[in-house]
Parts: C-alpha cells; sequence; structure tokens
C-alpha cells in the first residue's frame, strides 16, 4: 500500500473511531499542515484512542506531494475545509487548539476554537495573532 492510500485509510478510520482525533477535525473545518500530520503518522496509533478500538500502524510520513494528494482528497469529503497552523508549532499544540484547550501564555498567541464549523465557512487566523472564534453578540437591546 503507498504510503497515500496509508493516510487516507489512516485518516478516514480514525475519523469513524469512538474518540479518534480526527473525528473532531472533520468537524472543525480545519486540516493539519505537513509537519503536524507528519508528527502524528510517525507515533504509529493515535493517543486520543485510549481503548485501543483502532490498531495501530508503522510509523511513516509523507512526502510534499504526498501531502498534498492527501490534504486534497480530504478537503474533498470535507468542504469548506483548510489547511491552517493555527498559530502553533507542533501537533500536539495544534490539537489542543482544535479541542479549545490551548492556552499557554508563554507560547504563541491562542486559538479557542468552536467544533460546530459550517461547511463554506472560512475563518483565518493571521500570522502573529490569533483571532477568538466564539458566537457573536447579540445585537443591543435584545432579548
Amino acid at each position: 500500500m503507498t504510503s497515500v492510500a496509508l493516510a487516507k485509510n489512516i485518516l478516514a478510520e480514525n475519523s469513524r473511531v469512538l474518540y479518534g482525533i480526527f473525528g473532531v477535525i472533520e468537524s472543525s473545518g480545519f486540516f493539519p499542515p505537513r509537519l503536524f500530520l507528519n508528527e502524528f503518522l510517525k507515533v504509529g496509533c493515535d493517543p486520543c484512542d485510549q481503548d485501543g478500538r483502532m490498531g495501530s500502524w508503522t510509523p511513516f510520513e509523507l512526502s510534499k506531494d504526498d501531502y498534498l494528494t492527501v490534504k486534497d482528497w480530504w478537503i474533498a469529503n470535507h468542504p469548506g475545509t483548510i489547511e491552517d497552523a493555527l498559530a502553533v508549532t507542533t501537533w500536539d499544540d495544534w490539537v489542543q487548539c482544535i479541542l479549545g484547550d490551548y492556552d499557554d501564555d508563554d507560547a504563541a498567541p491562542t486559538a479557542h476554537l468552536t467544533t460546530d464549523h459550517r461547511p463554506g465557512e472560512v475563518r483565518t487566523l493571521t500570522e502573529g495573532t490569533a483571532e477568538q472564534l466564539r458566537e457573536p453578540e447579540p445585537p443591543s437591546g435584545s432579548n
């Protein structure tokens, strides 16, 4: 099996398994940059799958071209998804942003994300800043 086919299989299966991190990622509207995805793939299992419902895999990483193929496949199956580093530098911090738990005062700007991203909605975090993503406040005078 090629690394592209293996990566697609891992992400698809992980999306379906209870507590699989890609189940959360698919509803976030974001896809990890290649370096972050490779950190995940090089572990050989999903640490979020603590019950071991998904099998392990032989650790590997994707080349730039293979990553682009996997990312294009993911976005085709999850319209409105964008690749974004979310102003962090590691897979672990990126996952914490997706889960809404990243709030390290000594690190990069924080991103608090919700998992109710709607297809077609674009959320952008610009370099050096991170907007807090939250529900808009109701107009003044409404109950």
